[in-house]
């Protein structure tokens, strides 16, 4: 069974692949190779490098790619554009896996053991092979050490290397999913084992003194450093980490100031004419203090492409009207989010009261009526969008109407029947709903700041149309870092955040769908905890029997390997999100845009946008190019 129908195993006999051998390189690296300093090409490439195909054309070798991040905390626009290589990834259509560190992967039967067959001759940025060596160093010497991984992803599995080229990793629980995802592929792919190995105290006896050699308190934290095995941010801040990716750190990230990357002499794929990729000599991130500051960088056209943080709704017709002087073009992103704002009351909150309130879904129905979501869409987003609940995007392999549109009715007489109906119907001395046990219906609805002003907006008028229920509800604007230690320690009443995943995302990460991520279910933290940690978190709470059902559901989606019973496993666990109604939505998420300058080619027109499908990195940023 081939991948075009299922993750069970993939043909690594598709378009494109190994018809081309290597033939052109970048003129930097050819006047290192004329002076003794690298190799020839048709040695630093593998036997049959990955063929890209460019998007519009063949392109030239050459220039800067400008762009910017806001400070260390904004390391995942890296990721995206130029660290999106995994052993698998996302065609660009995001249909299906496609090949590329590994040429080809199987499951067994039970989707317990999965095993790759990496491209032979691949080598890291410093020459060195890449091989099952590194593989299985990340999974049995990072992410199986409780000491360098304390918090271990949930069913990390272990690895076992065949021969140079191909290993298996062992899971200790089904994951048919694993061969498509991003979560943790990223991670076992950026760890060389020969470079890393010093840092390792099961390589090297005298890690320690190392250790305390360059300043760090114990191997430790001198490993964390040199890899970023917890904080990614700190991959990006060693320019000494061989790489995979087409450029590699020369200037590393920073709180100010540039991030400069330079082009990976080693880098293992070319065109469809032979020529070495990246195009681009080196991408150049400026590392701005907030999104003002991008924003009229943007209008200056001092971007070539780009397409994080300044790119708004409300900032559209600016940048519409500068797109001449700026010397720049739009490009569409076509939304993976399914929602513009999901509100999650907390349905594990410590306080019983509230948690007996929050937990009787007719309250939560009553509440989703008294929304005027079309007031909403049309003050606040400018008309573009329709009513949705947390539910997959019409055009989703997962679409489920009933629980796209569900409540979604604005009736206030309704709204108000269900809750009189539900036992709230008697009023304390200031006017507001007691509820059914004799307390007044009270709470705080937070919002981060410094996230999305357009959501603060719209939770204004949120809190406005449930006051006129007669409840008390206050609106509550947190520093985003204190509303997430906040959410994680299960301190808020109610708090609101973006809907993502509402396209084959959904499948991979259900996080508005069931309590499955302890980051973001916002409605049940406590019970997301308990899943992904199999309960040893001790902030966990174990779930109600009808929740624990459901997350059982979700792992026979994991389980199975054929894509078609697959996909209607998840249809049937998405019906019963549609009878828990965990959370409520305002609005379809409208298309957004980026923006590229006119000397910047090969960036499709429009492309989709999401974090688990990490745009642009599945359009090849390698094959962009500069021609003015």
């Amino acid at each position: 069974m081939t991948a075009g129908c299922s993750f069970f195993s993939f043909d690594p006999d598709v378009e494109g692949e190994g018809a081309v051998g290597g033939t052109g390189e970048a003129p930097m690296l050819a006047e290192l190779v004329e002076s003794g300093d690298l190799p020839p090409l048709e040695e630093r490439l593998p036997g049959e490098p990955l063929v890209v195909e460019p998007h519009e054309r063949v392109g030239v070798y050459g220039g800067e790619w400008n762009t910017a991040i806001l400070g260390v905390g904004d390391w995942p626009w890296l990721g995206r554009t130029v660290g999106y290589e995994n052993l698998t990834r996302w065609d660009p259509e995001w249909e299906e896996a496609i090949p590329n560190l590994a040429e080809s992967w199987e499951y067994n039967e039970d989707a317990t053991e999965l095993t790759f067959t990496l491209r032979k001759g691949l080598r890291w940025s410093d020459g060195e092979p890449f091989t099952s060596d590194d593989v299985v160093f990340a999974f049995n010497d990072i992410f199986n050490n409780e000491e360098l991984t304390p918090v271990a992803a949930s069913n990390p599995g272990t690895a076992e290397k065949i021969d140079e080229q191909t290993f298996t990793i062992t899971f200790s629980e089904p994951d048919a999913l694993w061969a498509g995802s991003d979560l943790l592929q990223y991670q076992v792919v950026t760890k060389p084992k020969h470079y890393l190995e010093q840092f390792h105290i099961d390589y090297n006896p005298d890690a320690d003194e190392l250790a305390e050699e360059e300043g760090y308190t114990d191997w430790v934290e001198m490993f964390e450093d040199k890899a970023g095995v917890i904080d990614s941010a700190r991959y990006w801040q060693n320019p000494d980490i061989p790489t995979m990716y087409p450029w590699q750190v020369v200037e590393p990230l920073a709180d100010s100031g540039r991030m400069v990357l330079e082009r990976n002499p080693y880098y293992w794929k070319v065109d469809t004419e032979g020529n070495q990729l990246p195009y681009i000599d080196r991408v150049v991130f400026d590392i701005l203090p907030d999104e003002e500051v991008m924003m009229v960088r943007a209008l200056n056209g001092e971007f070539d492409m780009h397409s994080r943080h300044f790119n708004t709704l409300e900032n559209r017709p600016t940048l519409a009207e500068a797109r001449e002087s700026g010397g720049y073009e739009f490009f569409e992103l076509q939304p993976a989010e399914m929602n513009t704002a999901m509100v999650s009351l907390n349905l594990t909150h410590e306080d019983e009261e509230l948690r007996q309130t929050f937990n009787d879904r007719d309250f939560r129905v009553a509440l989703s009526h008294a929304i005027n979501r079309q007031d909403i869409i049309d003050v606040v987003y400018r008309g573009q969008g329709e009513p949705w609940q947390g539910a997959p995007r019409e055009n989703s392999l997962f679409y489920n109407e009933e629980l796209a549109k569900q409540y979604t009715e604005y009736d206030v007489d309704l709204a108000n029947e269900v809750l009189d109906d539900a036992g709230y119907d008697e009023r304390d001395s200031d006017g507001f709903r007691t509820s059914p046990r004799g307390e007044t219906v009270r709470f705080t609805l937070s919002v981060p700041t410094g996230f999305r002003p357009d959501i603060v907006d719209s939770m204004e008028m949120v809190v406005g149309f449930w006051e006129e229920l007669d409840i008390d509800v206050e609106l509550n604007t947190e520093d985003r870092s204190l509303w997430q230690s906040r959410r994680e320690n299960n301190e808020h009443d109610a708090n609101v955040w973006s809907g993502d995943n509402g396209m084959m995302d959904a499948m991979y990460d259900p996080r508005w769908y069931a309590p499955t991520q302890s980051g973001e279910s916002n409605f049940g933290i406590p019970w997301a905890q308990w899943y992904v940690s199999d309960g040893k978190d001790s902030r966990a709470q174990e779930p109600p029997d009808e929740v624990r059902e459901h997350l059982e559901m979700y792992d026979a989606v994991q389980a199975e390997p054929d894509t078609e019973a697959r996909n209607e496993l998840m249809r049937e666990f998405l019906s019963v999100t549609q009878e828990q109604f965990y959370a409520m939505g305002i609005s379809l998420s409208p298309p957004g845009y980026g923006i590229v300058a006119n000397h910047f080619h090969n960036v499709p027109d429009s492309m989709y946008s999401s974090g688990n499908y990490n745009d642009p990195g599945p359009t090849n940023p390698e094959q962009y190019f500069i021609e003015e």
